[in-house]
């Protein structure tokens, strides 16, 4: 962490609280579990998009019909190539910080705190690389008085460490 990033950080922190770890989510692993819904789908809807669109342009249809393909071609793109660019994008900005009392996660704009010793669930996914995500799930009352059909698991909120180098050191630190 470069000096200007510890005064960044410093701000944030309360009187008696110390930065233990600090890290940033590794280029690799773009794919989630839900991929393997979502690739398929984004596929298709491309797929058809792109055809219609085509159809249309070469068929003399009217200039409205013209207009109307192209936000589902854009959509299209952006569901198959667009979003793992911008996750990409996304993990260059962010930057992760562990300290005594919480876990921070500063994602351009946008600052996330967990207060990790109230004991959430924790999620962990290894991969070969030594790499790894860690998911901390926080069940929500709301959802299972309003839902009570719903299990716990489904729907609750979670803060993740994605994709950081040694993820066992960081399970380490966690634990302690």
């Amino acid at each position: 962490m470069d000096h200007e990033q510890r005064n960044w950080i410093n701000r944030y922190l309360m009187p008696d609280e110390y930065v233990l770890w600090n890290g940033r989510p590794g280029k690799g692993h773009l794919l989630a579990p839900s991929d393997i819904y979502m690739i398929p789908f984004s596929i298709m809807w491309c797929g058809f998009a792109i055809v219609w669109e085509t159809g249309v342009l070469t068929g003399g249809a009217p200039f409205f019909f013209k207009l109307w393909g192209i936000p589902f071609v854009c959509v299209g793109l952006y569901m198959v190539f667009g979003r793992f660019i911008f996750k990409s994008y996304i993990r260059k900005e962010t930057i992760y910080v562990i300290t005594n009392k919480r876990i921070f996660s500063f994602k351009r704009n946008q600052i996330q705190t967990l207060d990790y010793h109230m004991n959430p669930t924790r999620n962990v996914t290894r991969y070969q690389d030594g790499t790894g995500t860690i998911r901390f799930y926080t069940t929500s009352t709301f959802n299972i008085f309003f839902n009570p059909g719903q299990s716990f698991g489904q729907n609750d909120q979670y803060f993740e460490l994605e994709n950081i180098s040694d993820v066992d050191r960081v399970l380490q630190i966690l634990s302690n």
